[in-house]
């Protein structure tokens, strides 16, 4: 119980409040509800985009109607709702795990034009070798196995199984062919990006690869980078 905080709270403190400032023009991809756009308020402006209306994703209920908050639905990933040469930071975080790798790679190329020069910016992508690592090793991440006697947690597994997940939700199945099912578009489903192929491809549109991964959370890969 000392010295440990929420991976959340650590991707908050790492990857967002060290630039957002009064001058900052923020960019989320993926905003939902908005827990990720309220670290982002003090900003001068905030900006979102999201496959969803405004209002089916009750944002402004949920921030009380924040003045500087711009949200666009989109159906595409051409970002050409976005001005030009506009943002300072760039953030997405649950939401490009969901986007097939050409997704992906037409967001990188769009939002290139979109930021200015200088402009930092973080991506939470879906990496399958990382996410079959947890899931070989589970009980050594997760927090109730590691804190209940094993024949309790044993116990929950089975009921688990039994009850299809609905107890204490499921734990990770490995999946382990990256390339035979990415053709299968479903809504909600994970889709691999890949660690090394993401910097890669963003390296090769232009931009400077800080870290292929923060290494903060253990399930999924953040990449951080910044328009030269």
């Amino acid at each position: 119980r000392i010295g440990y905080i929420s991976i959340l709270y650590a991707v908050y403190i790492m990857c967002i409040k060290p630039y957002i400032g009064p001058e900052t023009v923020a960019l989320e991809i993926g905003p939902g509800r908005g827990a990720w756009t309220k670290c982002m308020l003090a900003s001068k402006e905030v900006w979102c985009l999201d496959a969803k209306t405004r209002e089916d994703n009750s944002i402004d209920e949920y921030l009380a109607w924040p003045s500087n908050l711009v949200y666009h639905q989109v159906s595409d990933f051409s970002c050409s709702v976005l001005p030009d040469n506009k943002f300072t930071y760039l953030f997405s975080f649950g939401c490009l795990c969901h986007v097939p790798w050409e997704g992906i790679c037409q967001y990188a190329v769009s939002l290139f034009p979109k930021l200015k020069s200088g402009a930092e910016a973080f991506w939470m992508i879906s990496d399958y070798d990382k996410r079959n690592h947890v899931a070989s090793r589970f009980g050594h991440f997760d927090i109730i196995a590691r804190t209940l006697p094993r024949w309790i947690y044993t116990l929950i597994e089975l009921l688990n199984k039994c009850y299809r997940g609905r107890l204490l939700g499921s734990t990770l199945e490995p999946i382990l062919d990256k390339d035979a099912d990415q053709e299968k578009h479903e809504d909600g489903r994970w889709y691999h990006g890949g660690r090394k192929r993401t910097a890669e491809f963003l390296r090769d549109v232009g931009y400077k690869v800080i870290s292929e991964d923060v290494e903060i959370v253990p399930r999924d890969v953040i990449i951080h980078f910044k328009k030269p």
